[in-house]
């Protein structure tokens, strides 16, 4: 003995799953977007001010469906972000370094720089503003399906 039965209407119904799939998608996407906007504002905010240039470096795109990229333009960013170790600074064009220590001038064929402490400048920005990555998907999913809290 068996059943049978027959589906009306499925694939109005596929259409309708296919198109809240793009809706959902985008929507979230657009929601992450404006996250991201605040996290490399954050990041420019907590960054290291001597020159600014760092801070203006700082900047956020979206590099595919639902992914992102939080990252600093400067030469030097590596070295803010995870620091440096400890390394020897040479003259690249002159025989000696020329530099200043407690007024004095000091000539020198090489120095040893200690190195610098990592900063985290955009790891922190992003860990800050985890839950509001977290939000920002239920936010768009609960749009996209129509449920948005009013």
């Amino acid at each position: 003995m068996s059943i049978s039965f027959e589906v009306l209407g499925i694939e109005e119904a596929t259409q309708y799953f296919e198109n809240a799939s793009a809706e959902l998608q985008n929507t979230v996407h657009v929601k992450l977007e404006q996250i991201c906007q605040i996290i490399a504002d954050y990041a420019r905010e907590i960054a290291p001010k001597r020159t600014g240039n760092y801070a203006s470096s700082i900047y956020y795109e979206a590099t595919g469906d639902m992914q992102f990229k939080i990252g600093a333009g400067a030469t030097y960013a590596a070295v803010i972000e995870f620091g440096s170790a400890a390394h020897f600074i040479i003259p690249r064009s002159a025989k000696a370094l020329r530099f200043e220590v407690d007024g004095d001038t000091v000539f020198a064929k090489y120095v040893m720089h200690p190195g610098t402490a990592p900063q985290f400048i955009l790891h922190t920005a992003k860990t800050a503003n985890m839950d509001k990555i977290v939000q920002a998907v239920r936010d768009g999913v609960r749009e996209a399906l129509g449920r948005g809290e009013k």
